[in-house]
């Protein structure tokens, strides 16, 4: 046992001046011929987080209506279908109601009932200065115009919360061609996206007739990891490219962040909102998407100059006549394909930036690591 640690130890002793000397490698005039190598020095710098996402287009809900009736009704006429482009205020459909009817006929025989308490009261008035009647009896027409009044404002109203416009409800007093029947129309300029009606169909009070959505701006639903969130600012820059339209990416902004993890996948909802100026995008679309994270100033180096043994980073210091040094040093994340420099470096460093996995080797075959 004894002659087997003697040998041993001399074995290890052994080594010491070859690991030693392998930490500088030198390499020759014919192997650096061999070898594509660029240097470049560590660096101060400033540089923004860019962090790749997946995503998928969806409707701003803002600018997204569904289109109901308030009454009940029976369709008598669909004006448009989907995918037709429509301006705020285009009938979309016609409709017919009992109730819309009965309310709009309650409506003219009150109108009707206050528009003779309007002409008694104005004869009773003039009566009453010249002395010719009692002033009770000016005072009881007087309290029945009010009573006339507040009923008719009373149903001026029902009107109104079945959808009819003032000017509609003025222009049942001057011809009731249309009694009983209104159209639904569209609250905004855009696109028809769904119809869930068809003629002779009878719709309840609240019933969704049609999608109307304003693709001016669409959001990008995409999923963060836990990991990035650091990383991340509202109102950050998106940079979004879709199939329909490659290597000509859309710009947005990331506008919110959801308020609680998937637990599953670690990842929190980000919603990223997009103009649309073509119009060419969809809902429903795959987005590949490039956020812009926050900022970063210190030394940097480009990331093809980094290279791993295990968890260690290291880079090669280069010390001329064809002589690298591999240093071990602490890096920070990647960032527009640079990486700052933490530890074990001062600036104005001349580093290997290509190459590096050749001279890994060299290193590697020479006993470093």
């Amino acid at each position: 046992m004894n002659h087997f640690h003697s040998r041993l130890m001399l074995l290890f002793f052994t080594l010491i001046p070859s690991m030693a000397q392998a930490e500088v490698i030198e390499l020759s005039a014919e192997q650096l011929a061999n070898v594509e190598l660029s240097t470049t020095i560590v660096s101060v710098r400033e540089s923004h987080a860019r962090l790749p996402l997946s995503g998928s287009l969806s409707a701003d809900r803002r600018k997204s209506y569904r289109v109901a009736p308030v009454v009940d009704g029976m369709v008598t006429g669909l004006q448009v279908v989907a995918h037709d482009r429509v301006r705020k205020g285009q009938v979309l459909a016609s409709l017919r109601s009992n109730n819309l009817g009965q309310a709009q006929g309650d409506y003219l025989e009150t109108l009707a009932r206050y528009e003779l308490a309007q002409a008694e009261r104005e004869r009773i008035e003039g009566l009453w200065k010249d002395g010719v009647v009692a002033e009770s009896r000016w005072l009881k027409v007087n309290s029945e115009h009010k009573v006339a009044r507040a009923t008719l404002e009373a149903r001026r109203r029902l009107l109104s919360l079945t959808g009819l416009s003032d000017e509609q409800i003025e222009q049942l007093s001057k011809g009731p061609a249309r009694l009983a029947e209104f159209d639904l129309i569209s609250p905004i300029d855009g696109l028809v996206t769904n119809v869930e009606i068809e003629s002779g169909q009878f719709l309840s009070a609240g019933q969704v007739a049609f999608h109307v959505d304003d693709l001016s701006t669409l959001w990008v639903e995409v999923r963060i990891p836990v990991a990035s969130l650091p990383q991340i600012v509202l109102e950050a820059e998106a940079l979004v490219e879709v199939q329909a339209r490659p290597s000509q990416p859309y710009q947005g902004r990331l506008e919110s962040l959801g308020g609680e993890v998937d637990q599953q996948s670690q990842t929190l909802a980000g919603r990223i909102v997009l103009d649309n100026p073509d119009g060419l995008l969809r809902p429903g679309m795959y987005a590949e998407v490039v956020l812009s994270g926050v900022s970063s100033k210190g030394l940097m180096v480009p990331a093809s100059a980094r290279f791993l043994i295990g968890d260690q980073a290291y880079l090669f210091k280069a010390l001329g006549n064809g002589r690298f040094e591999p240093v071990a040093v602490e890096t920070g994340m990647e960032m527009d394909g640079w990486v700052s420099v933490l530890t074990n470096m001062a600036a104005d460093t001349k580093i290997v930036r290509e190459g590096v996995a050749e001279l890994k080797s060299h290193w590697q075959y020479q006993g470093g690591e």
